[in-house]
């Protein structure tokens, strides 16, 4: 009688097992987020994807009932926030921002990553960053094949303003060389307005950046756009202004902000911050307040399509990065 009682106990005791390990898909629902959770930004305070994040996280806050804390973790190109995110622990409390260089330009710049880019979880692709290739005014051209022309007849007469080595603008400019045949002198400078300013006093003759930033020089007429750099739509900000790829080239390199998880986790936080996500970028009221001002385009869309937008970035990545010769370490 008594191992009869100690086996039905034993058989109780499994049953009871596999009942809680069936439901638990099932209560993580429930109750995910149970606490606040923390997003580790790769970028520095003040800087765009910083904005996103505080931008995205109040709203995503008050729909999860728990606040999102933003951490700032920069350095290394975003390979230091992006590491110490890759190492949480993967229970859907620690999400990671990262910007698409990290992801699509890191690893080919680096003789050694930190981290494995193909280990990470992707949840959703946010934003886009819009960007045009503008001109001083006193250069006379017009489009980007007028500029090509103008720079074999004058080889080494121009110049590029960039934001340092593996900035779009420098990409765009090893790009063009590589496949014109141009020479233009790359001249970086440490910050936009500095760029934008010596564009505007033809010291240097031409720079890419966010469009939103050249709309006050083009007005007083002291730099005029040649191309967005936005695929192949025209960004709100500059209707009239045709996109590189309209123009006959086929490079659509941007930087672009994403969230990624760590390998392991569970897909439930997945699910709810790619649907969060997905809810607020579709709200026009958000886009125009926070995405139009900063020059960057809403994107969203599933998981997987981040996977496969990440996966052709990574093949131009690799193509500019030998072209450009880059190397961070």
């Amino acid at each position: 009688m008594q191992r009869k009682s100690q086996v039905a106990g034993k058989w109780i005791a499994r049953g009871l097992i596999a009942l809680v390990v069936g439901y638990a898909p099932t209560l993580l629902a429930q109750t995910y987020p149970a606490k606040p959770v923390r997003m580790i930004v790769a970028s520095p305070a003040g800087s765009v994807p910083d904005t996103l994040a505080r931008s995205l996280g109040m709203p995503i806050g008050e729909a999860f009932g728990h606040p999102v804390v933003i951490e700032n973790r920069p350095g290394a190109n975003g390979n230091i926030g992006m590491e110490a995110c890759s190492r949480a622990t993967p229970d859907g409390y620690t999400i990671c921002m990262a910007s698409g260089a990290i992801i699509t330009l890191n690893p080919f710049a680096y003789a050694k990553m930190p981290f494995d880019v193909e280990d990470l979880v992707p949840v959703v692709h946010v934003v886009n960053f819009d960007q045009a290739i503008a001109v001083t005014t006193s250069l006379p051209v017009n489009n980007i094949r007028e500029l090509i022309d103008y720079a074999k007849a004058k080889p080494g007469a121009l110049s590029w303003a960039s934001l340092g080595n593996g900035s779009t603008a420098h990409l765009y400019l090893e790009w063009l060389q590589s496949k014109s045949g141009v020479r233009i002198v790359h001249v970086p400078y440490k910050s936009a307005p500095q760029a934008l300013q010596s564009v505007a006093t033809a010291e240097t003759h031409i720079t890419t950046l966010t469009p939103t930033l050249f709309a006050p020089f083009v007005a007083s007429g002291k730099i005029k756009v040649l191309a967005v750099v936005s695929g192949s739509a025209r960004p709100p900000t500059m209707p009239g202004v045709p996109t590189f790829a309209e123009q006959g080239f086929d490079l659509d390199f941007r930087n672009w902000v994403a969230f990624y998880y760590q390998k392991g986790v569970a897909t439930e936080p997945v699910r709810r911050w790619n649907a969060e996500v997905n809810r607020v970028l579709a709200d026009p009221a958000f886009v125009q307040r926070f995405l139009t001002t900063l020059g960057v385009s809403p994107a969203g869309g599933t998981p997987e399509a981040l996977a496969a937008f990440a996966k052709k970035g990574r093949v131009t990545g690799a193509e500019l990065a030998k072209i450009a010769n880059l190397k961070y370490d």
